[in-house]
C-alpha cells in the first residue's frame, strides 16, 4: 500500500484533503462548489474575471525580473498557445504561493508558421507531450522542435478522435461529459495521465502538451496541474474556458472545433468523486502516482 500524500493546505481545493478537510475547504465534493461550477463559473467566464485570465495567458506582465514575471512569448500560428501558469506572477494558490511561470505550456497542433517556429526553437523546449490521436498526428503532424524529447500519449486510446457531426447543442454538451468523464474514469486514459504527470516530475526545462481540437485533453492535463499546484477551483475552471478566447471555435456543422464548457470539466469533477472519493486517492489508485512523485510535482507546480 502506497504512502498517503502530504496533507492539506489550508484555504482552497489540494491534493492531500482528508474527509474533515473536504468539508472545511470546500472542495470538488462541497454543494457550493458544484453550483458554482454549475452556472456561475460560466457567467463569471463571460465578464471580466475572463479577460483578466486572458491578458495573463499572452501579453500582459506585472513589472519584475526573472522568468517568473517575463511575458509569454507570443505564437500566434499556434492556437491555444499559452503558459499554464497564468499571468505574472503565476496564478495564486490558496496556500499564498504561485505557480511557476516559463515551466509548462499547452497548446493545439503544434504547427507554427516559419517566424513562429523559430520563437518556439528560442524556448528551448526539453520535451513536448502529444496526447492526440494516431489520426490527428498524421493530419497535422507537429514540427519538430531540435531541443524536445517528443512523448506520444494517445490520451483517447482510439486510432482516432470521435466525430460530433450534425450534432446539436444539447447532443454535443452530453456526449462531451460523457468523454470527460471518461478521461478520468479509463483505463487506458489513466496510464495515459499518470505517464504525462511522471514526465513533467522527473523532466528538466520547460515542457509543452499538445492537445487536440476536439475533446480538450490538454484541458484536464492543465487543469489537474493547477489542483496540483493548490490553485482554487474556480480559478482552474476561468483558466480552463480561455480555451474558447484563444482558438476559433465557431460552431459548425461538423463540430470539429467545438467551444469547451464549464460543464465539460464538472462532469470530470464529478466522475473523480464518485470514482475515487477525492483527488488524492485518484492521483495514487487512478494514476498510480506515489507520494513522492506528487511531491516534486508540488515543488515544481509551485514558487
Amino acid at each position: 500500500m502506497r504512502k498517503g500524500l502530504p496533507g492539506a493546505m489550508p484555504g482552497g481545493v489540494t491534493v492531500g484533503l482528508t474527509a474533515a478537510a473536504r468539508g472545511a475547504a470546500g472542495t470538488l465534493a462541497s454543494p457550493p462548489r458544484r453550483r458554482l461550477l454549475k452556472g456561475t463559473m460560466s457567467v463569471l467566464a463571460l465578464g471580466g474575471c475572463a479577460s483578466t485570465l486572458l491578458s495573463a495567458c499572452g501579453g500582459d506582465y506585472s513589472d519584475g525580473t526573472g522568468p517568473q514575471f517575463a511575458p509569454t512569448p507570443v505564437v500566434n500560428s499556434v492556437a491555444n498557445f499559452r503558459d499554464v501558469g497564468g499571468a505574472a506572477p503565476g496564478y495564486s494558490t490558496s496556500d499564498g504561493a504561485h505557480v511557476r511561470r516559463a515551466l509548462l505550456y499547452r497548446s493545439d497542433a503544434l504547427t507554427p508558421n516559419t517566424a513562429d517556429a523559430v520563437t518556439l526553437e528560442r524556448m528551448a523546449f526539453a520535451c513536448v507531450y502529444d496526447l492526440r490521436t494516431p489520426a490527428e498526428n498524421d493530419a497535422t503532424p507537429d514540427i519538430v522542435l531540435t531541443s524536445a524529447n517528443r512523448v506520444a500519449l494517445n490520451v483517447l486510446a482510439t486510432p482516432a478522435p470521435r466525430s460530433f457531426a450534425g450534432y446539436s447543442a444539447s447532443e454535443l454538451d452530453a456526449a462531451m461529459q460523457a468523454q470527460w468523464r471518461q478521461l478520468v474514469m479509463g483505463r487506458e486514459q489513466c496510464i495515459a495521465y499518470g505517464a504525462l504527470l511522471e514526465h513533467i516530475a522527473e523532466a528538466p526545462g520547460p515542457q509543452l502538451i499538445v492537445g487536440g481540437n476536439g475533446v480538450d485533453a490538454a484541458g484536464w492535463a492543465s487543469a489537474l496541474l493547477l489542483l496540483i499546484a493548490n490553485v482554487p477551483l474556480e480559478i482552474v475552471v476561468q483558466d480552463f474556458l480561455l480555451t474558447n478566447a484563444w482558438r476559433s471555435t465557431t460552431p459548425d456543422s461538423l463540430n470539429l472545433t467545438p467551444p469547451v464548457r464549464a460543464s465539460y470539466l464538472q462532469a470530470a469533477c464529478d466522475a473523480l468523486q464518485s470514482g475515487y472519493g477525492d483527488i488524492n486517492r485518484y492521483l495514487q489508485s487512478g494514476l498510480g502516482l506515489d507520494s513522492v512523485t506528487v511531491g516534486r510535482l508540488r515543488a515544481r507546480l509551485a514558487v
